[in-house]
């Protein structure tokens, strides 16, 4: 039915099955509902298709360009980089910002590039090895490859989720200092010789010429004038990362997490109903999605049925 819907859209379906996809949604209401998503889905992904039908540039026309060149796009433009997974809302495996699992996908691997945002943009960059980097406006990240470490170089601001790796560490370089994880979501801020961390989620060793601090979940240090700052707590530090917007990563997350999240982040009531469901995982990356179209993206990555009521949306097995 699925593929119907999609021809019905596109109004390229026959007589005949714009009549049996009406007997279809007249069948039950949850068709209906079903029919209903499959059409919200569809269409943010077309709106997304519409916005990048130019032709990327190439790749050396990315790799060598600076910073002071990058233009001031929206957030949303394409960076077209061939060892990334996606780089902003467009690249293999993404649709609307959603960054799905791929069958048959092949291993992470790593490469040498750069990628720079303007004045006004901001972007969001998925790693071959699962970490994403949402990086702020003005700032820079290369990413420099290796078969024993996972290391980016960072000259601004980023907010990163690093994919847990234990035998390879994930290391952040800045002319402050160095931050060491394996796996764990923090804010980095670099200012030429300074810098500034929030510690999310994990522990962050900070290291510079002059010493080594380790940073742990809900505190804060950084650099000054070349020194480690002792760390102190941070008051809701999962909410000092705003300005990154809606922004969600879910790394093999159980859907009993997931749920909470989209509750944190939107403010609206998840129910998941099953506990078969509840123990399904979800890997996606969302930027700038509605809660609706977060939602209507987990429960087709699980195979659950997504019912909304006033007030809340139930999640059960289908």
């Amino acid at each position: 039915m699925d593929e119907i819907i999609d021809r019905e859209q596109r109004g390229e379906a026959s007589p005949a099955e714009l009549e049996q996809l009406t007997e279809w949604r007249r069948a039950s209401i949850a068709n209906e509902h079903e029919y209903r998503r499959l059409v919200r889905m569809l269409g943010v992904t077309r709106t997304l298709v519409s916005s990048l039908r130019a032709a990327p540039p190439s790749a050396a026309a990315v790799l060598g360009r600076r910073r002071d060149d990058a233009p001031s796009t929206p957030a949303s433009r394409a960076r077209w980089i061939p060892w990334l997974i996606a780089v902003g809302a467009a690249a293999a495996g993404v649709v609307a910002g959603f960054v799905l699992p791929r069958a048959n996908a092949p291993a992470p691997s790593w490469g040498v590039a750069d990628v720079a945002t303007g004045a006004a943009e901001m972007t969001t960059v998925q790693l071959g090895d699962g970490s994403v980097v949402r990086l702020a406006p003005s700032s820079r990240l290369r990413v420099t490859a290796s078969d024993s470490a996972r290391e980016v170089t960072l000259d601004g601001r980023a907010f990163f989720v690093v994919a847990k790796m234990p035998t390879r560490p994930f290391v952040v370089h800045t002319t402050a200092g160095n931050a060491r994880v394996l796996g764990t979501r923090f804010e980095l801020a670099t200012q030429e010789h300074d810098l500034k961390l929030v510690v999310v989620e994990g522990r962050v060793a900070l290291t510079t010429s002059a010493g080594k601090v380790e940073v742990g979940a809900g505190e804060q240090s950084g650099v000054r004038d070349r020194q480690t700052l002792a760390p102190t707590p941070v008051v809701n530090a999962d909410r000092m990362e705003q300005w990154v917007g809606k922004f969600l990563v879910f790394q093999s997350t159980p859907v009993r997490d997931a749920a909470r999240e989209v509750e944190r982040m939107y403010g609206v009531r998840v129910v998941v109903a099953d506990s078969v469901i509840s123990k399904r995982t979800v890997t996606a990356t969302f930027t700038d999605q509605t809660a609706t179209q977060v939602l209507d993206v987990i429960c087709s990555v699980v195979n659950a049925q997504c019912e909304s009521k006033p007030g809340e949306t139930v999640m059960s097995r289908r």
